[in-house]
């Protein structure tokens, strides 16, 4: 599942080099299995599998007494790569539009200013769209005669109007939130890889 290989990557690159025990006890206080659909015995499934396909590396093997080893990980440079574009896809692509964002705008603070605030907008956009796309649907099914192509039940309606209001509130807070990383008053810029992208256009789907 998508969800838990970018968390435990996302992590592992935050903490490392770092225990799998201590990634499986972050994401279990973050309520991870409430919100990400990501399910507890995934998590080391997860460490060891991105260990084996080359994401992450094992650091070291400790073993303390009776108790079982626990083994370290750091993030290697395909690992990296692999958490940006899954990061980037997440936050520019159709996803950014959905439920789906949220769980990627965790880690939104490895990105420069300048790309977040760009994908804000660009998500921004997105919503715009998605809205524009319901009420030209709304606006067909008005006076629609029941039965018919167009047709939509009162109920349905209702819940589209619920939709395109929360939907509104949600494009407010992508602009008001862009603007708040701009002025710095969010997150410092981190140095690195994460800081290397200047242009964040190349990120941005044709629209």
């Amino acid at each position: 599942m998508w969800t838990t290989r970018l968390l435990i990557l996302g992590l592992v690159g935050w903490l490392q080099p770092v225990h799998g025990y201590v990634v499986h006890r972050e994401l279990m206080s973050w309520g991870i299995t409430h919100w990400s659909g990501a399910k507890r015995g995934s998590i080391y499934h997860g460490l060891k599998k991105l260990a084996k396909d080359g994401d992450l590396a094992i650091d070291a093997v400790e073993q303390v007494n009776s108790r079982p080893a626990r083994t370290t990980y750091r993030l290697t440079p395909q690992g990296e790569e692999a958490f940006f574009e899954l990061l980037r896809d997440k936050l520019w692509g159709p996803a950014a539009a959905t439920a789906d964002f949220w769980i990627a705008w965790t880690f939104v603070t490895v990105l420069p200013h300048r790309e977040a605030a760009a994908m804000l907008r660009n998500r921004a956009g997105l919503l715009r769209d998605y809205e524009r796309g319901i009420s030209a649907k709304l606006h067909a099914a008005a006076g629609a005669p029941e039965g018919g192509d167009a047709y939509i039940p009162p109920h349905i309606v209702s819940s589209l109007n619920t939709r395109i209001d929360r939907n509104r509130v949600d494009i407010e807070w992508s602009e008001v939130t862009a603007r708040k990383i701009e002025a710095g008053e969010l997150y410092e810029e981190t140095s690195g890889p994460a800081a290397a992208t200047t242009n964040p256009d190349e990120h941005a789907p044709p629209r």
